[in-house]
Parts: C-alpha cells; sequence; structure tokens
C-alpha cells in the first residue's frame, strides 16, 4: 500500500488571482537501501551474495562510463539513463568554450514496462499518518506491520517509526514485544538489526 498527502501548489507558478491550488504527492513509506535490496534478489534468484554485489556494482561502473563517453543507455526494463551538462548563460555560443561546460548529473526515463510495474494501490495519508501514535492500537500497529513486511519481507526500526509515529524506543519496544509474542522474527544486532516474518506463519499460510 502506497500513500498520498496534499500539498499546496507554489505561489510562484499559480496564476494571479487563482485561489490556492492543491496537487497530491507521495509519502514514502522508508527508504529501501541497497543492502536490503541485495538480501532480496539473493532470495529470490539464489545466487551468491557476492555474485549479485559484485554484477550490481560492475553494472554501476559501466553505466557510468558510457554516459561519460556521452552514450544513452539502455538498462533491461528499468529503462534509460543519459548525461546531463551545464555552463552559464550567453547569448553567443561563441563566448562558450569547451572547458566551461560541464557534466551535471544524470536523466532517467523509465521504460513503459517499469511505469507498468511501479503501480500499487493507494490511500490518502491524512487517514493513517496524521494521527497521533498512543491514538494507535495493538492491531493497528500490527496491520502497518505485516502489511510491511509481507510486501517487503523484512521491517527497519527506523521504517515502523515512519509507519506508525512511534519515537524511536517505543518503536524498538513495539517490535521485540511483537517479536516474543511470535509475529515476527528478529535478525542481527544494532544497526544491522531487521525483524522478519515468522518462518511458522509463512509456512502455514501455505498449507492452508
Amino acid at each position: 500500500m502506497a500513500y498520498y498527502d496534499f500539498k499546496k501548489k507554489p505561489a510562484l507558478t499559480t496564476k494571479e488571482g487563482e485561489k490556492d491550488v492543491l496537487y497530491p504527492s507521495i509519502v514514502f513509506n522508508g527508504t529501501i537501501n541497497t543492502k536490503q535490496l541485495l538480501k532480496q534478489l539473493v532470495a529470490r534468484t539464489g545466487y551468491k551474495p557476492g555474485v549479485v554485489e559484485g554484477t550490481l556494482m560492475e553494472l554501476v561502473d559501466l553505466v557510468g562510463e558510457y554516459i561519460g563517453q556521452g552514450y544513452r543507455v539502455e538498462v533491461g526494463e528499468f529503462g534509460y539513463f543519459s548525461g546531463k551538462i551545464k555552463s552559464r548563460l550567453v547569448k553567443d555560443k561563441k563566448d562558450l568554450r569547451s572547458p566551461s561546460i560541464q557534466f551535471n548529473g544524470v536523466n532517467f526515463l523509465a521504460s513503459k514496462t517499469f511505469k507498468k510495474k511501479a503501480t500499487g494501490k493507494l490511500e490518502r495519508a491524512q487517514k493513517l499518518f496524521f494521527q497521533a501514535s498512543s491514538q494507535l492500537d495493538d492491531e493497528e500497529l500490527k496491520r502497518r506491520l505485516l502489511e510491511h513486511v509481507n510486501r517487503y519481507g523484512f521491517i527497519t526500526r527506523t521504517t515502523y517509526t515512519e509507519l506508525t509515529g512511534r519515537l524511536k524506543n517505543k518503536a524498538l519496544e513495539d517490535l521485540k514485544r511483537f517479536a516474543k509474542e511470535g509475529i515476527i522474527c528478529k535478525v542481527g544486532r544494532g544497526n544491522q538489526m531487521l525483524f522478519v516474518k515468522n518462518q511458522e506463519d509463512s509456512q502455514t499460510e501455505q498449507n492452508i
């Protein structure tokens, strides 16, 4: 489930005399970092972690090299990557020399296939996120927790805080308590700590 909220259109972009205009903007559930993504790829493909990570690193280097050589690079069903350049503004192109024109980032154009895959159900965040965390009962906390775990396979304390509004210590208490109840399982320690779905529950669901 993805969530959205409404934001006001900046005054500089509105016409004179126009009333305030709202537009929808996605509210992020959190950030899936590279390490977490690699873990999921390993689980799905069965390849060794080093092979997956090494391939990804080489792909990034290779795409960067081709972009630096002026190519537009297609990466599977992701889409196309190309370079951006910048310079100072001039009235005559003769006023610019090559050394003053530099690369300035990367453009990304998603493919039609990737756009279709990057969709999901939407719900307005105001119904959930604007509630004080103290107003959320255990059932609602568990619902948000399991919805995320079922979709991504794991959850971190930071993401749980973003989903529920619980402060750091309270969020960690919740997750450890849910782990004791057998709803989720704790994996790792310290900054590497993750919580995954209870494997026994997963097997039970598959047998039903």
